[in-house]
């Protein structure tokens, strides 16, 4: 990396560390400042922490030639996760778009520009229709109405390059995902439960969207080449966070925190195991691994769709993960032939971070998703929550205060080891095909 690039670095590594500090002291209660113009809580402390991880990723993967400028998005959606303005935070997306797409073709630009155009007209809808601009003030949830949502929500799905989904190819207008804006655009649909409860429709719609998503995104992580699988994997990520919003529930919102946080490991480690040496740590980064964070986000997806009694979600999910594993089994062996060291460091890190992680799910839980969840407790149902349980890790309960699922337990040691065993199959299957098509 040259100077800007370390430069970049090392201020995103300060970013990170000061959302970590800034999640700890927002755990009680929001932050307002400005007069009521700015406001933080922990939803902005975790979307800046992903927000400046993805970019951290993105550097570290060599793939961004202006190091400073991404900096600068950094700071511009960090702006907008802080402004209590709805126009303001519309005008900040917009400016860290632009500067996305800056020196861009038009075609290239154009997967950008769609959610933008959405986001702007889903806030403007929300500020006009309540006559109040200021989420936080007592009559913004007026503004709730379906124009609204499904503009925000198609947001998410056009920044998430889901229209890939429809045919299968990664390239086109509006089917590439941008990495950082990709995951950003949940924002504005997690903020709308700062104005209050969605109705059922909002609810399904999103549950449905965001679980199909999953499921084919997982399924093509596993199909496609492998260079693609970097991409996919992060489709079916973005997918999981949208079941945690359709979710709406405290458990849901854990769902979507631990997808987030997985993204810039997946991003950064499977992304530069692709042609390089023997990448076995690949294995932190998969679901079939117990305690890794692709397993984690795996559990409590389907731990919070059994608590909101939905157990058609739930093998979706575990479906999903299934399939999600594959990429990492066929890179796994992809590298059979090469020396196990020396290995990059870039993947041994994002392997490491995993299983930390994965680990450190209780306290991840405390720190970041339940200050989220008490948050933006007026906008969630009852039906579903993860809380610390002492010698165990995590439980999940249902509306009722009966626990559901464990984290972990011998059962779902034993669900993971057959998992990866079908993962192990599925990679020797579709080695085997390719090697037939070849002949």
């Amino acid at each position: 990396m040259n100077l800007s690039a370390w430069l970049t670095a090392i201020l995103l590594t300060l970013s990170v560390i000061a959302s970590l500090a800034a999640a700890w002291m927002l755990r009680d209660a929001p932050l307002d400042m400005a007069h009521g113009m700015l406001r933080a809580d922990a939803l902005s402390a975790l979307l800046t922490l992903v927000t400046a991880a993805m970019a951290l990723a993105e550097i570290g993967r060599g793939r961004d030639p202006a190091p400073l400028r991404l900096l600068g998005v950094v700071g511009l959606l960090t702006a907008a996760y802080l402004s209590e303005h709805l126009a303001v935070t519309a005008a900040l997306f917009a400016l860290a778009g632009f500067l996305r797409v800056l020196g861009r073709r038009p075609t290239e630009a154009l997967p950008v520009a769609l959610p933008l155009i959405c986001l702007a007209l889903g806030m403007a809808s929300l500020g006009l229709r309540a006559d109040e601009w200021r989420y936080g003030t007592p009559g913004a949830g007026a503004g709730l109405n379906s124009g609204a949502f499904a503009l925000l929500l198609l947001a998410a799905l056009l920044a998430g390059g889901f229209l890939a989904l429809v045919d299968g190819r990664d390239c086109g207008p509006a089917r590439p995902i941008d990495p950082i804006l990709g995951p950003t655009m949940l924002y504005p649909l997690l903020r709308l439960d700062s104005l209050g409860p969605w109705n059922l429709g909002w609810l399904a719609a999103t549950l449905l969207i965001g679980g199909a998503v999953a499921l084919w995104s997982a399924w093509r992580a596993a199909t496609d080449q492998l260079d693609n699988a970097a991409g996919w994997l992060q489709r079916y990520l973005i997918g999981l966070a949208l079941v945690g919003v359709g979710l709406g529930s405290g458990a849901g919102l854990a769902l979507v925190a631990f997808a987030l946080l997985a993204m810039p490991m997946i991003s950064l480690g499977v992304g530069t195991a692709v042609g390089d040496q023997r990448p076995w740590p690949l294995w932190a980064l998969s679901a079939a691994t117990p305690l890794s964070a692709p397993f984690v986000a795996a559990w409590v997806g389907v731990a919070a769709a059994t608590a909101g009694r939905v157990p058609i979600l739930a093998l979706t999910l575990w479906a999903a993960a299934l399939l999600a594993s594959v990429p990492v089994a066929r890179l796994a062996a992809d590298g059979g032939g090469r020396p196990r060291w020396p290995q990059d460091r870039r993947l041994l890190l994002a392997a490491g971070l995993s299983m930390a992680l994965g680990i450190g799910a209780p306290m991840a839980l405390a720190l970041l998703v339940t200050p989220m969840v008490s948050q933006l407790a007026g906008g969630l149902s009852p039906q579903g929550e993860i809380a610390l349980w002492p010698w165990v890790g995590l439980r999940a309960f249902d509306a009722a205060r009966q626990p559901v699922a464990v984290l972990p337990t011998l059962a779902m040691a034993g669900l993971m080891i057959v998992l990866g065993a079908l993962a192990w199959i599925g990679a020797r299957l579709l080695a085997r095909r390719s090697r037939r098509n070849r002949g």
